[in-house]
């Protein structure tokens, strides 16, 4: 039995297979995707970008894309769902000045790196024998 893995898509692809990739995956067409990434990607300043780059990165590309798929890759769902309710935790917090430090400076942009920078080091370590 094969299961239903999330990959960037090689058919349906604008820029790198994302949105194409989860459409197929979540059964819905990429176009409501695409846009919901544009969307997002303007009302959260950029987040919605960074997300769609992190998956870039480290979406597998689809080498296989006329084998038939069953059944749903649960972890892949649930850090879809769980990054974009993140981008709406971080959207909230900035328009609540929650992520404003002492003087007004804006806390985003150095927690969007340290939270990059460990999950750059959580894959490393990942992939350790």
């Amino acid at each position: 039995m094969t299961t239903h893995r999330v990959a960037r898509s090689l058919q349906d692809r604008v820029l790198g297979g994302v949105c194409g990739g989860l459409g197929a995956y979540l059964g819905i067409g990429p176009w409501w995707i695409r846009l919901a990434f544009a969307v997002l990607t303007i009302f959260s300043g950029g987040v919605a970008a960074l997300l769609y780059l992190l998956l870039w990165w480290t979406m597998p590309l689809d080498l296989e894309p006329d084998l038939p798929r069953a059944g749903r890759d649960l972890g892949m769902l649930l850090l879809v769902g769980g990054l974009t309710m993140l981008t709406g935790l971080v959207v909230l917090a900035r328009g609540l000045g929650l992520l404003s430090g002492p003087g007004g400076a804006d806390l985003f942009w150095p927690l969007v790196v340290v939270i990059v920078g460990a999950a750059l080091l959580w894959r490393q370590l990942r992939a350790l024998p």
